[in-house]
């Protein structure tokens, strides 16, 4: 099943983190040497274009802005087997002349602290939906799962200009929330105007992540004989561990230094703890897709 929405998580992860520098393109410091195979040439002179919201052009810019238009297609919750449609806008700035690296599905909001040829850290950011009974009334009984955002660190490193490798450690702002650690590998090739990703991925979650996200207490399922069936009534309570392990791809297409458009795709499937809770296994699916398109416009600040 496919149903439209937007939910109050969107608009709060908005609200909250327009104006975070996102994954793609925050750098905190401009190189000036080292080889970028994704930086467009610097337009010089009469020839260089300028932007409609700015007189400055991007390629000369201090600060660069960028609006894109989003829309995802992807679980309801982690573990659905429903399906939801996602418009959302998201609004970043990085900084001008520095290294421009490819936006990349699954990664979160982040700030280098560091910003080399070969490494890169910082603190990085993520919105992680909720679970509630509005998105499958299979989930009748159990608790809700609230929405949060994730805040923590990540390291990135590329040992190849077609090779990076990432881990991101997060947090929910509620003690409650527990520990996700993220770890993704890509091949990058740029071809013309073109960018292509491709590459595994792979989560772990906590104990009290684990527990929120696929645990069943006896109460529950109580209230909800869908989960065991036959009106079993023990509870369900899953360590911590491996989550998930998938891949993820993208292709992106810039049409001018101001215009680009990107289409991504992912698969994951929940393994381990999460992948045998009875909420995957008698409510939802194992197997959790997800597919994006954004178009993007950048222009200069001052």
């Amino acid at each position: 099943m496919l149903r439209f929405a937007y939910p109050f998580g969107t608009a709060l992860a908005l609200s909250a983190g327009v104006l975070c520098l996102d994954a793609a393109g925050t750098r905190a410091a401009a190189q000036t040497s080292g080889y970028d195979a994704y930086a467009a040439p610097a337009e010089t002179g009469a020839s260089a274009s300028a932007p409609f919201f700015s007189p400055v052009p991007v390629s000369s810019a201090k600060w660069i802005a960028t609006l894109s238009a989003n829309v995802n297609v992807g679980p309801s919750f982690v573990g659905s087997d429903k399906y939801t449609l996602t418009p959302y806008p998201l609004i970043s700035i990085r900084r001008g002349g520095q290294a421009r690296r490819p936006r990349i599905p699954g990664d979160g909001a982040s700030l280098d602290l560091l910003d080399h040829e070969y490494l890169s850290f910082g603190p990085v950011a993520r919105y992680r939906s909720g679970r509630y009974f509005a998105d499958d009334r299979k989930l009748f009984g159990l608790r809700k799962l609230p929405w949060t955002i994730e805040g923590g660190a990540f390291l990135e490193v590329w040992p190849t200009h077609n090779l990076r490798g990432r881990v991101e450690a997060r947090h929910g702002f509620r003690d409650e929330d527990g520990w996700v650690v993220d770890f993704a590998a890509d091949f990058v090739q740029p071809f013309g105007q073109f960018t292509f990703t491709i590459g595994p991925r792979a989560s772990w979650a906590s104990d009290t992540t684990m527990r929120n996200t696929f645990g069943v207490t006896a109460y529950e399922a109580s209230l909800n004989n869908l989960v065991f069936p036959q009106h079993q009534l023990y509870a369900y309570k899953p360590e911590s561990g491996l989550q998930s392990a998938g891949a993820a791809a993208s292709l992106a297409y810039r049409f001018t230094e101001e215009w680009s458009a990107t289409a991504t795709a992912s698969y994951s499937r929940l393994v381990g703890d999460a992948g045998r809770s009875p909420i995957v296994r008698q409510l939802g699916d194992r197997d959790q897709f997800s597919f994006g398109l954004s178009a993007a416009y950048s222009f200069g600040v001052y």
